[in-house]
């Protein structure tokens, strides 16, 4: 016995942390939610502070950089892209990221590193104090101890979480422990379903078919589908990407490149991976593949007679940037049933794709507008093979000019208007051929079986200031304007706005795409008045541009064909509306359309049922002259979610959704002098709208009174100003995490398909601390 004692007591002598080890923290397990739940909201995307993101194991080693992505610069950076444009840690402090969780090498304290020093700093100083805007400030990005030193000594309060409350203590005793640690491990592990993998081998092998036809076609379903999150099962919690390897099986080896129609000069490979990454909400556009979609893609493209032999496209960027030309061999009516097929992630694309950060194009659209589709059979560009060949000159876009543009060629814009008016004199003189009666609400799409059972012949589009959502069917009131697009249209929007954007291009480069797209939404919104009386498209157009800077620089070429409905009243807009309505078998916002007959009712003294809660709200969408709306725009707030707690325990969930009035959006700056606010709008969407909530707003039942008169009577006194606190959770609320907690739990319940973690780096700046 005494020799197994002082054995034993040798051992702990020699290895006293391996005999008494503490459990080994897992960071799938024990430090993943935290991140995800108190860092993601502000470390993802491109708009990361600083590029860190947090959102995977390899975002947190890769670091953080010094480098701001969407800074003015006259030539264009390298891409860095995490996954894609380095692969190793190494490589990355190659490309000057730097760590946040490596130890500091002289400091007193061994186990200190920037990460663990801005989280303890936060946990001494809790306070926050006066405005926080991550993509706005400011931030230092330090990158050693020294700069860490000088940051905190001049911003005590700006610690991590930025601008909002700390971790609890469970949570920052967690993080800390495993930063001390210095042990850094990956133990995630991708579970796979069996469906999942009998997919993926399906449309591999359907993607790196050798036969040309084949080939081509892949190269067009990638080009429109590679920032897609694909799903093989709605009720798996999987999502995958389609990417291009060097690898045919095994471990995939992707092979990066600027554009997704940039040259490979090396053999390769279509794969789909596993998305690794916390999915967050601003960049899933799910896209779903199963062996419907797989049969429709060999309808579309392999059974179907091409208009060429199929040959293999050149990958000359100044070409391959234009798809109308690109894959002219492929019948346009199989490419736009494709794109129609899911035309609500097509959309989307433009709002969640790599611009991330809104406003770089988001000034180039009104705050709220609906959108239709030209018919395949009825499309022009469809009927006419002749049409597309004849009008390609007049169809390119400046992406062809890359992430680069000279001097020279940043200039084209004026020739993009030459070309604008030539292509709208040559597309009224065929639609004139073809449509002698005028078009007519047949000529519309009328949606198809990818709807998942919810209408989308029509897409409702929403500006939140510098971000903006779309969504299935008709939301809203009659909006200003409307669209209607048609295949030449939306594969121009899709790689001038997506596939041929590049955000790490110069500024002239986004500049060229920017003013490219006031021609595109031009012609969507002129494409929708060839649907009335020929003799009031000029006023309705310019009623959307006032200004005569504006007026001279949006270009309108109406047709003199009449449409072919027939119309009873003066009031053309809202008669068609009804008419598009009835043949789209599309209903009426419940909340927020107003008939003409209607009439506002009073804010009740006490409510006690979900729809005298939405008659009032039918009402606050009236416009009145309460100045609560520029209370809200004033702060950039135009996003609310709102959580009424009824007397049964049960929630309802609304987004109070602020349009502004823009007298137009054809000029880059000056936006304020443009907006009108006395013709400002709320509206009031059941569930969730957006992915950047400016404000988490949670009212009582038995205080939807006093709340609602708020809203209506609000002239900005000081009471008032006082009162607003008591509903509005600011980011300076101790219990700010539990509500944003319920929020997003809240969202999971409700669609968990779709759900994404919500982005906090635009919520409302002002830290009020009034709880002490």
């Amino acid at each position: 016995m005494k020799l197994h004692l002082i054995f034993f007591l040798a051992l702990l002598a020699l290895f006293p942390n391996t005999i008494f080890a503490k459990e080994q923290l897992s960071f799938t397990k024990d430090i993943k939610p935290i991140l995800d739940n108190r860092c993601v909201t502000c470390h993802s995307c491109y708009n990361s502070p600083c590029q860190l993101k947090l959102s995977s194991f390899e975002g947190l080693i890769r670091g953080a950089s010094k480098e701001d992505i969407y800074a003015n610069r006259l030539t264009a950076v390298e891409p860095s892209r995490l996954f894609v444009d380095a692969k190793t840690e190494e490589q990355w402090r190659e490309k000057d990221f730097f760590s946040v969780t490596n130890h500091f090498k002289d400091s007193e304290k061994s186990n200190e590193s920037i990460m663990l020093r801005l989280l303890e700093e936060k946990q001494k100083n809790p306070l926050n104090k006066g405005d926080y805007s991550p993509e706005t400030d400011e931030l230092a990005c330090v990158k050693n101890q020294k700069e860490l030193d000088d940051y905190l000594k001049e911003n005590p309060h700006k610690a991590m979480p930025y601008g909002f409350p700390a971790l609890n203590k469970k949570e920052h005793k967690l993080l800390s422990s495993w930063l001390e640690s210095n042990s850094f491990v990956d133990d995630k592990k991708n579970i796979i379903s069996k469906l999942e993998k009998e997919q993926i081998q399906k449309y591999e092998e359907f993607f790196n078919n050798q036969k040309m036809k084949y080939q081509v076609t892949a190269r067009y379903i990638y080009e429109h589908l590679f920032l897609a999150h694909l799903s093989f099962d709605n009720s798996s919690k999987n999502f995958f990407q389609l990417v291009r390897s060097r690898t045919k099986t095994g471990e995939i080896d992707i092979i990066p490149t600027r554009f997704p129609y940039s040259k490979i000069e090396e053999k390769f490979y279509y794969r789909i991976q596993p998305i690794t990454s916390t999915i967050v909400h601003k960049t899933h556009m799910v896209y779903t593949l199963d062996d419907k979609r797989l049969k429709t893609y060999k309808e579309l493209f392999i059974n179907t007679a091409w208009l060429e032999k199929p040959y293999m496209p050149a990958f000359d960027t100044k070409v391959s940037a234009n798809a109308l030309k690109t894959f002219k061999q492929i019948p346009a009516k199989s490419r736009y049933k494709f794109l129609l097929d899911n035309i609500h992630y097509f959309i989307m694309t433009y709002i969640r794709g790599p611009v991330c950060k809104g406003q770089i194009a988001l000034n180039v659209i009104n705050d709220h507008f609906w959108v239709m589709f030209i018919d395949p059979e009825a499309d022009v560009s469809v009927k006419d093979k002749n049409y597309l060949d004849e009008n390609l000159k007049n169809l390119s876009i400046p992406n062809k000019y890359g992430a680069t543009p000279d001097l020279l060629e940043t200039f084209t814009i004026i020739k993009n208007y030459q070309q604008a008016k030539i292509y709208f004199e040559n597309r009224n003189k065929i639609y004139s051929k073809y449509y002698p009666q005028g078009l007519g609400l047949k000529e519309l799409w009328k949606g198809n079986e990818y709807n998942d059972n919810k209408n989308d012949s029509i897409l409702t589009i929403y500006r939140h200031f510098d971000s903006a959502s779309v969504h299935k069917g008709a939301l809203g009131d009659i909006p200003k304007t409307m669209w209607v697009i048609d295949f030449p249209l939306i594969e121009r929007l899709y790689y001038s706005l997506v596939a041929g954007f590049d955000v790490f291009g110069s500024t002239s480069h986004q500049f060229l795409v920017r003013k490219h797209m006031d021609r595109l939404r031009i012609e969507g919104e002129t494409n929708f008045l060839e649907f009335l009386p020929k003799d009031s498209r000029k006023e309705y157009f310019n009623s959307w541009y006032k200004g005569w800077l504006a007026k001279r620089l949006s270009l309108y070429v109406p047709s003199n064909n009449e449409p072919n409905i027939n119309y009873q009243t003066n009031d053309y807009k809202e008669e068609f509306t009804d008419k598009l309505f009835s043949y789209l078998d599309i209903k009426k916002d419940p909340i927020n359309f107003i008939d003409k007959e209607y009439i506002p009712v009073k804010i009740l003294k006490e409510y006690e049922n979900k729809e005298q809660i939405e008659q009032t709200f039918k009402t606050l969408t009236l416009p009145n002259n309460s100045k609560f709306i520029q209370y809200h725009t004033d702060d950039k707030t135009n996003l609310a979610y709102i959580r009424i707690e009824l007397k049964n325990g049960e929630n309802l969930i609304y987004t109070m959704v602020i349009n502004r009035w823009h007298d137009n959006v054809a000029l880059m700056f000056d936006e304020d002098s443009r907006l009108n606010p006395k013709k400002d709008r709320i509206n009031f969407i059941e569930g969730f709208i957006g992915s950047y909530p400016n404000i988490f707003v949670k009212v009582k039942q038995k205080d939807l009174n006093e709340f609602f008169h708020l809203i209506y009577d609000y002239q900005g006194t000081d009471e008032q100003k006082e009162l607003i606190l008591k509903y509005i959770i600011n980011r300076a609320n101790p219990n700010f995490w539990d509500e944003y907690d319920w929020f997003t739990n809240e969202f999971k319940k409700q669609d968990e398909l779709q759900f994404g973690l919500f982005d906090l780096n635009r919520y409302y700046q002002k830290a009020i601390d009034n709880f002490r």
